[in-house]
């Protein structure tokens, strides 16, 4: 019994591990490709004797705003928003509707402080998640099944990926307001179009609903040694 525990234990640090690596991953590439179109770009203005400030670079991508927004009613209905693509594979200009892009407004808001202290509160909060989770496995394999310990880990695993979902909401929210304070598009409406993942949610709840279940099997284990 223990080892079927332990592989889906080891399947599901596996399966978070995975995740956290697609999303590193993905943010390392695009920043890769990045500063490689930067370096071009810079090679370039240098062979055409213009003299490139890498600083330039840098305070562009720190007024980037991420924005998330709808079509206004009429622009979905006719796709007339004002903005194109072409397909390439058969040289088609067709109607886009953008729902989340990036802006990068003249005076852009100082947001990047902010979403470094939610960054850092994210990883502190998937620390304490893994301690009490690798301590829920040893409490598991030594038999301290019914014990004071248990629900202690679950409880600090279910309240910290409930943190993590709320944590979410805030960084959400925050950008969300002031998108609204600071931008008024004419063919979409601010709208908040990501959420924060609900998976996040039922695993917390879940998580100190079993913490409560051990607990009712401690009570029920020691009323039972104290009646024999």
């Amino acid at each position: 019994m223990k080892k079927k525990f332990n592989l889906y234990c080891g399947l599901l640090i596996a399966a978070i591990v995975f995740g956290i690596g697609v999303e590193m991953f993905d943010t390392g590439y695009r920043m890769y490709q990045g500063g490689k179109a930067g370096w071009e770009h810079a090679r370039k203005e240098k062979q055409r004797g213009k003299h490139h400030n890498p600083a330039e670079t840098f305070q562009r991508i720190y007024k980037m705003t991420p924005v998330q927004m709808m079509p206004k009613g009429e622009c979905l209905m006719t796709l007339n928003s004002g903005d194109s693509i072409v397909n390439l594979k058969t040289g088609e200009k067709m109607p886009i509707l953008t729902m989340i892009g990036f802006v990068v407004p003249e005076k852009g808001s100082s947001r990047m402080s902010v979403l470094q202290g939610i960054g850092y509160l994210g990883i502190a909060l998937i620390i304490v998640f893994f301690v009490a989770f690798i301590k829920l496995i040893i409490s598991v394999n030594k038999g301290r099944i019914f014990e004071r310990n248990m629900e202690t880990q679950l409880a600090w695993g279910g309240w910290s990926v409930f943190a993590m979902y709320v944590l979410g909401w805030i960084g959400t929210l925050y950008h969300y307001i002031l998108n609204v304070q600071e931008f008024e598009f004419e063919a979409y409406d601010l709208s908040i179009v990501q959420r924060p993942d609900i998976a996040l949610l039922y695993s917390a709840f879940g998580m100190l609903l079993f913490g409560q279940i051990f607990k009712i099997g401690r009570q029920m284990k020691e009323e039972q040694e104290l009646t024999i």
